[in-house]
């Protein structure tokens, strides 16, 4: 709890919404969804199983981001929303390229996209007596520049740090959908313990493409149900029936408090708690009773020096997934169990309007929460018609909702039991 208060001083998001964080907060609190038919790329049309998705329109995209350097290099589509959005996170701080040198750049990011034909130049034409991997580097000029093959994991975060200058901590992130917020918390701590004054931190993913959404069906996590249309996300509904895939990134940046002012920013919350927690049960489930993310959650309060009961508003995870909603239900209602605060909360599910990002999902999922606490509004989970009847808590259903948010918590939980929570609050002046 000691060492250097840290605030948020700029954001930038690329979501279905749009390419700017105040098209996404508008379009939340308005209760629009960018949830819309899709098929893949080369599938005959109503033939693949998922229907449904959140893609970015790249119709919207405003004219001054056109020329961006990102639309202008063999990238993947997670790598250059990532960039746009870190582009727009450094835009919005106001922050110049030499006070970057020393700072922290922080980036989860997914699985680099497959391109079929790539798969089909390895496997097709080979000589027996000709080892693979020769193979394919004699003619690797007809391998995708931007596919798997081509692009590293941490290519994202690299590029960023190249376009920034940047000479300090340069850290890749790989931990399903918890990753963006691991990277913000893992920046906040560095900032507070002293190690960088400033640090970029958030994640691009894209997982709109055959062979992810094939695993993510074969999985059991991507819904196929046709009968809801695009109001298919439903998070803590007695109809859900899976997550609903996005893409698009999200990048904050966190400033040391002081130098913040000293520079005039006017930061849009303050940064308060971090809680990660493993809980191993299933690579695919959370514990059905939600222990790791009571341990998160509890952790991110202890960070924070606050106590359950001063929590007013929870960004939940809700993934719109049957195991998910009700394991994180039970979890809050653990954590928040003196006097029945769990009653007393606002829990919103921002998927329900702009889908399941994955890696990325954290962080415009944090920017939501931080400026809940700037404006005191809160906005809504669609499409909560009936709530499962182990999902009784207030989920600020259908409309957005003005009440006073003094402390939140946003929630991430990723396959493999990986839990995350970070605490934001309110920015007040010392003493205020």
């Amino acid at each position: 709890m000691s060492g250097n208060r840290v605030v948020i001083t700029g954001m930038g998001a690329v979501t279905g919404f749009g390419f700017e964080w105040q098209q996404m907060w508008h379009a939340l609190l308005q209760g629009q969804h960018c949830i819309r038919p899709w098929q893949p790329e080369g599938v005959e049309a109503g033939t693949f199983p998922v229907r449904f998705a959140a893609p970015v329109d790249l119709a919207t995209m405003p004219a001054y981001l056109r020329e961006h350097p990102a639309w202008q290099r063999p990238l993947e589509r997670r790598s250059r929303y990532g960039w746009v959005a870190a582009s727009q996170a450094l835009d919005d701080s106001g922050l110049s390229r030499e006070q970057w040198r020393d700072a922290a750049v922080l980036c989860a990011s997914g699985a680099p996209q497959h391109m079929l034909g790539d798969m089909l130049l390895c496997a097709a034409g080979q000589p027996d007596e000709a080892p693979a991997w020769r193979y394919l580097m004699d003619r690797q000029a007809q391998v995708n520049a931007c596919g798997s093959l081509r692009q590293s994991n941490d290519r994202l975060v690299r590029v960023i740090a190249d376009q920034l200058g940047c000479e300090g901590p340069v850290i890749n992130i790989s931990s399903a959908c918890a990753g963006a917020s691991q990277a913000v918390g893992n920046a906040f701590q560095m900032i507070r313990r002293g190690e960088v004054d400033l640090a970029l931190a958030g994640g691009a993913d894209s997982v709109l493409s055959l062979d992810t959404l094939t695993a993510l069906y074969l999985l059991g996590a991507a819904s196929s149900e046709q009968r809801w249309g695009q109001q298919l996300c439903r998070p803590f509904e007695r109809h859900r029936s899976g997550l609903v895939a996005g893409e698009g990134g999200g990048f904050l940046v966190l400033e040391r408090l002081d130098r913040a002012l000293a520079r005039g920013a006017l930061p849009y919350a303050e940064v308060l708690g971090y809680g990660s927690s493993l809980d191993g049960y299933k690579v695919t489930a959370p514990d059905p009773q939600g222990q790791g993310a009571v341990l998160a959650m509890q952790a991110a309060l202890d960070d924070a020096g606050v106590v359950p009961g001063q929590i007013d508003l929870i960004n939940a995870h809700g993934t719109s997934t049957p195991l998910n909603d009700v394991a994180e239900t039970l979890a809050i209602k653990q954590v928040f169990a003196d006097g029945e605060h769990y009653r007393r909360l606002a829990i919103t599910a921002n998927k329900s309007q702009f889908g399941h990002l994955i890696a990325a999902a954290g962080a415009p999922e944090l920017m939501a929460t931080a400026l809940s606490c700037l404006h005191d509004q809160i906005p809504p989970t669609l499409n909560l018609d009936v709530p499962d009847g182990q999902c009784d808590l207030d989920y600020t259903a259908h409309q957005a909702v003005s009440r006073p948010v003094q402390l939140a918590l946003s929630n991430s939980f990723g396959f493999g039991g990986l839990n995350t929570a970070l605490v934001l609050g309110k920015y007040r002046e010392q003493g205020a």
